[in-house]
C-alpha cells in the first residue's frame, strides 16, 4: 500500500511541477509580448482593417478633420512588416494606381500618427481635434460601437 501511495504522490508532484513550469512559461511570454512593438503594431493593423471595412462612416468623419499631406516617407509601410510594393528608395510602386483602401486612408486617427512617431517617422498628416484623455476614450467608443 505504501508503494502505491508513494507512486501516486510522486506522480502528483511531477504533474504539479509541470503545471508550474507551463504557468511560468505562459506568463513570461505574456509579459514579453505586453511590451512588444509587434503586439502594438498587430493590434493597430487589425483595428485599421476593422475600421476600413466595417466602420466606413467613422473613417469618412476622420478624413474630414484630417489635415496635411503624405510625405511618402514609407514609415507607415513598415509598421508590422515591410510592404512588398515598397522599393529600396522607400517609394510605393502602386501609390497612384491601385493601393489598398487601408493605405489610401492612413492615418485614420491620432493613434496611427503616434505609431509612426514611435517608429521614428514624421507623418505629414495631423488632426486638429485635440488629443486629450477624454477625446481618446470617445474615439475608442465611437470606433467600435
Amino acid at each position: 500500500m505504501k508503494l502505491i501511495s508513494y507512486r501516486v504522490h510522486r506522480w502528483f508532484c511531477q504533474i504539479t511541477d509541470l503545471t508550474t513550469f507551463f504557468h511560468r512559461l505562459f506568463f513570461t511570454v505574456i509579459h514579453a509580448f505586453k511590451d512588444s512593438r509587434f503586439v502594438l503594431h498587430a493590434g493597430n493593423k487589425l483595428s485599421r482593417f476593422w475600421l476600413v471595412h466595417f466602420r466606413k462612416k467613422y473613417v469618412q468623419r476622420q478624413l474630414h478633420i484630417r489635415k496635411g499631406s503624405c510625405h511618402q516617407c514609407g514609415t507607415c509601410c513598415n509598421l508590422l512588416f515591410a510592404c512588398p510594393m515598397l522599393t529600396k528608395q522607400r517609394r510605393c510602386l502602386i501609390y497612384g494606381s491601385c493601393r489598398p483602401q487601408a493605405c489610401k486612408v492612413f492615418p485614420i486617427n491620432q493613434r496611427d500618427i503616434d505609431e509612426v512617431k514611435l517608429c521614428g517617422g514624421q507623418c505629414g498628416y495631423y488632426f486638429n481635434n485635440g488629443y486629450s484623455e477624454n477625446a481618446t476614450k470617445e474615439r475608442d467608443f465611437e470606433m467600435f460601437h
